[in-house]
């Protein structure tokens, strides 16, 4: 991912990019041709196919006469580095030789451009629509009835082949949105699908499966049932919550309220390699460059840039304020949106937190009503370097576990909850049952769905796809109507382990049926052993990840072998190799010395 795209993701929390296939089932309604009920899938950020277009109706072409690419619409390298120049180049040579900057120019002047750049097309007005046409592909039927383009897209992003193959693609919808707009809006287009889907199949009642921030979306739906007067069960048999940002994720609620991460350690150690990433010797590059200006000065721009990219651009997605942690809204309520003209704003974002504090009260209620509730939760994977929130809540990389798992209990990424823990409030008092994961680390007794919920430890949000065991579960879950909770079937317990079940699947199917009496018979032998070590993994789902990793790795490494005449060697440029290492050295030599200051900081005047 360009570093542009990775830093406005993580920026907004939404990354969260995840795809995972959900299916549903239940006998269905009283028609004997409706086997199924519907399922309609809410796919995670930037999951829908989201065009910018001319008043026409025709794609809008950028200066190289290029469709813009969703999902920032983004003018192209050029004309950012034209503008850039135009704006920042002399503030920031003004800042680099008097190592002052006066009246925060240089800082201001970032600000505009990033923000220009990163979410100038997908601003919204002050009624929290966009401003530009900003429009989502809309699926008004079910996948069966798709173009072909269109069937291939959704399932690009929901991979639930298998689904279709149990009930057929004419009981699967796709709700496709624009990540950034009208949270009242995506609502109530949710809530049209779910009456066309109904009538469309003859169905009285349809499953929900909202991903990442379908969660989102979801709680809004049930505000929409609530304000009509309408009970959920009238409409919903199912909700399959996956990777929910139920309550929202720190990452965003931090970023509103504080901006980036600025501490020194932070600044200067992790937080680049954490957006570019650990092995490009260009995050180290950039940490060593940030120690030409003051320290003070580095820290004001990134504050400066945060907070100007949401003031000036971000402000009125109600979308992205139904992604802040409900503890939080308050107080960026009252940083961002008491003028009057944000009277609107300020109303539909008080309707979306009304229902987020209530998420619970109203899943609670329509589970008396028959509703049935499950969830998946990914957790132990530490939250990105960007935030003040990294180091102190459990998470999957984007989202904190207490929102995924609606309030699940943990202190942190591997903090063991201590011999002596009792938990606070449990929902699951009976002594008989044991909540605590296998690690130790987190009290699922304390969550909302104790007996309902999947946790998956040190599963990252955005590789969520591509467990192979989520993905099943999430099928059976809506696909069975004899699968009630966790104590259903043994393969799928409370407690799993993180894996990357679609590429080891994907190397498999490419090797297992290979003519091993063409290879040399060592070869042979291992390429047999090692197949038949990763069909083991594949059909076991309770593998632990470092035994599935091992699998992969044996198949893959006898795969290199074959295919290139020799075993697998570190193949790394030897000089990119040399400036990352070097980079690293300096970086934290520096550190060492200097601590948070930059080059005029330590040098006397």
């Amino acid at each position: 991912m360009k570093l542009s795209g990775r830093i406005i993701s993580l920026i907004l929390a939404l990354s969260l990019a995840f795809c995972a296939g959900i299916s549903m089932t239940a006998a269905a309604a009283e028609t004997e041709e409706a086997k199924y009920y519907p399922s309609i899938v809410i796919p995670g950020v930037f999951q829908s196919e989201v065009k910018y277009l001319n008043d026409d109706g025709t794609e809008k072409l950028n200066t190289k006469g290029e469709p813009y690419k969703a999902p920032f619409f983004m003018e192209d390298t050029s004309e950012i580095v034209k503008d850039a120049l135009q704006k920042a180049l002399i503030p920031i040579a003004s800042l680099l030789i008097s190592q002052e900057d006066k009246e925060s120019r240089a800082a201001k002047a970032v600000a505009e451009v990033l923000g220009k750049a990163l979410a100038g097309n997908v601003k919204c007005d002050a009624n929290g629509k966009f401003e530009k046409n900003i429009v989502a592909t809309q699926y008004t039927t079910s996948v069966a009835n798709l173009s072909e383009y269109d069937r291939d897209y959704a399932m690009d992003k929901i991979p639930l082949y298998d689904y279709a193959d149990i009930a057929g693609y004419e009981n699967l919808y796709f709700y496709s949105y624009a990540s950034l707009g009208n949270m009242m809006d995506l609502a109530n287009g949710l809530f049209e699908l779910i009456q066309t889907a109904k009538a469309e199949t003859g169905s009285d009642k349809v499953n929900l499966a909202p991903i990442s921030q379908g969660g989102s979306i979801f709680n809004a739906l049930m505000q929409i049932y609530k304000d009509k007067g309408i009970p959920l069960s009238r409409d919903i048999h199912r909700v399959g919550l996956i990777v929910p940002a139920a309550d929202g994720t720190a990452i965003l609620g931090d970023i509103f309220r504080y901006g980036l991460l600025d501490d020194d350690e932070a600044l200067y150690g992790y937080m680049f390699p954490s957006l570019i990433g650990e092995d490009d010797w260009l995050s180290y590059l950039i940490t060593l460059l940030l120690r030409i200006m003051p320290n003070a000065d580095v820290n004001n721009i990134i504050d400066i840039a945060a907070h100007d990219l949401i003031e000036d651009y971000l402000e009125y997605s109600t979308a992205l304020w139904a992604l802040t942690p409900s503890k939080d809204y308050e107080a960026l309520r009252e940083m961002y949106l008491m003028d009057e003209d944000n009277d609107v704003i300020r109303e539909q974002t008080d309707w979306y937190h009304n229902a987020q504090v209530n998420a619970k009260a109203y899943i609670t209620e329509a589970r008396a009503d028959g509703v049935e509730f499950f969830d998946v939760v990914d957790y132990n994977f530490p939250m990105y370097h960007i935030c003040d929130s990294w180091n102190k809540v459990n998470s999957d990389g984007i989202i904190h576990t207490d929102s995924e798992s609606f309030g699940a209990y943990s202190k942190g990424v591997d903090v063991p909850l201590g011999k002596d823990y009792k938990a606070k409030n449990p929902v699951c008092t009976d002594p008989t049952h044991h909540h605590i994961d296998p690690l130790g680390v987190l009290d699922a007794s304390t969550g909302l769905l104790p007996e309902n919920t999947f946790y998956f430890c040190g599963q990252d949000h955005e590789r969520t796809a591509d467990n192979d065991v989520i993905i099943a579960l999430a099928t059976r879950i809506l696909s069975d109507v004899n699968f009630r909770d966790i104590y259903s079937d043994p393969a799928f317990p409370q407690f799993n382990w993180a894996r990357n079940g679609k590429k080891l699947k994907n190397l498999y199917k490419a090797w297992k049926d290979y003519d091993v009496s063409t290879l040399p018979e060592d070869q042979a032998k291992e390429l047999t052993e090692a197949l038949a070590g990763a069909e083991a993994a594949l059909n076991d789902t309770l593998m632990k990840s470092e035994e599935f990793n091992a699998a992969y790795d044996r198949l893959d490494n006898i795969t290199y072998e074959i295919r290139n005449g020799g075993p697998k060697t570190d193949d790394t440029n030897k000089f990119v190799k040399f400036l990352k290492d070097l980079f690293i050295l300096f970086s934290k030599i520096i550190t060492v010395l200097f601590g948070g200051k930059g080059i005029a900081d330590f040098i006397p005047s």
